[in-house]
């Protein structure tokens, strides 16, 4: 690309420099991609689409921190993103994490005493739920950096650079919640229940990403701390089915299909927990 153009990205408006950023990563990974996606479908490469997948989040971070140089002209792109210092970054992962295990925790702890679910000590007491949960860990950590560094620290700033720091951050849930659901048609009406919760939980992440971690500066510690926590509270209650449901109260009240998401128990919840994050998120301001 002629180093002139560079510069220019800046003036478009938001939705275009995102588009046109996309267009880069996609322009990139899609000749490397296209063998991959052929050797999974002769039954060749092991894991299907994620070997592919995988390799275009590779080159969308490849891809980012050369466009935070040339078009905003920082010299500092990781810093930018929201990688704001190892010990803010493990500081704010550890509360973070924190309170979104504890969320989940109070979560299970009000459905046992209101008798709309039973805990399974004997499941409880298994040697697996130690496995269940290091695995889980591992998994809610790559979840949440890699959708953290996506949204919160590349779309969310992206957008507002040119928009209001609420529209950007409604504008960017929006695209967190849609995200979730490129999936087939039967999938996605499986789904469906489940995008307020997400459009929510966007905002709570979004908020979280501005909770100061210093002087003027803020990072991702929080939200990918968070968001981990969530996922791997879920994930160890999910998996290893700690939670029986007496089936005293509708789905809808707990979760359809056990997802808190996609009931009014976990929205209320998380509810709780943005007002919550976007009131610490301006007292330290």
């Amino acid at each position: 690309m002629n180093k002139r153009l560079w510069p220019k990205l800046a003036s478009l408006p938001p939705l275009g420099r995102v588009l046109i950023f996309l267009l880069i990563v996609v322009i990139l990974w899609l000749p490397l991609a296209l063998p991959l996606y052929w050797l999974a479908g002769q039954g060749a490469l092991p894991g299907g689409d994620l070997f592919p997948t995988a390799l275009l989040y590779i080159i969308f971070l490849v891809v980012l921190p050369r466009w935070e140089r040339r078009v905003r002209g920082e010299p500092h792109p990781w810093a930018q993103i929201g990688f704001a210092g190892r010990r803010e970054l493990a500081q704010g992962m550890a509360i973070g994490a924190a309170i979104g295990a504890l969320s989940i925790a109070v979560l299970a702890i009000v459905q046992v005493l209101l008798g709309w679910a039973d805990l399974d000590p004997v499941r409880a007491q298994g040697l697996s739920l130690l496995q269940i949960g290091l695995v889980g860990a591992l998994a809610a950590t790559a979840v949440g950096w890699s959708e953290e560094v996506l949204f919160r620290g590349w779309l969310l700033r992206e957008l507002e650079q040119g928009w209001s720091p609420a529209v950007a951050l409604g504008v960017t849930s929006l695209i967190f919640a849609i995200a979730h659901f490129i999936k087939p048609l039967d999938a996605i009406l499986a789904l469906l229940p489940q995008f307020a919760g997400l459009l929510l939980l966007g905002l709570v992440l979004g908020w979280a990403r501005r909770i100061p971690v210093g002087p003027g500066k803020t990072g991702l510690g929080h939200p990918v701390g968070l968001h981990a926590g969530l996922v791997w509270g879920y994930y160890l209650l999910e998996v290893g089915n700690l939670l029986l449901p007496t089936g005293t109260v509708p789905a809808w009240v707990t979760g359809l299909d056990g997802n808190p998401l996609a009931g009014l128990l976990g929205l209320t919840l998380l509810a709780g927990l943005g007002a919550l994050v976007f009131r610490w998120s301006r007292l330290l301001r």
